[in-house]
């Protein structure tokens, strides 16, 4: 089932701009299993909407895990 879109999220062309300055994974560590996308697009939900960290929706990755 594929994710809810949300006005907040990431147009294609901002994450063109955006993605080259997160940093990569560090080398050695464990791989990234979670999309630096849908991290991106739930800080945007969490700071448009006011949101408590917990209560972001479900189809996001965890609330622990945007916020770290």
């Amino acid at each position: 089932m594929a994710r809810k879109f949300y006005p907040t999220d990431l147009t294609n062309m901002e994450w063109e701009i955006l993605s080259p300055l997160i940093p990569p994974a560090k080398e050695g560590g464990h791989p990234r299993t979670t999309d630096m996308r849908e991290i991106c697009n739930a800080i945007y939900y969490h700071l448009k909407t006011g949101c408590q960290w917990n209560m972001l929706p479900g189809d996001f990755p965890p609330s622990s895990t945007v916020y770290n």
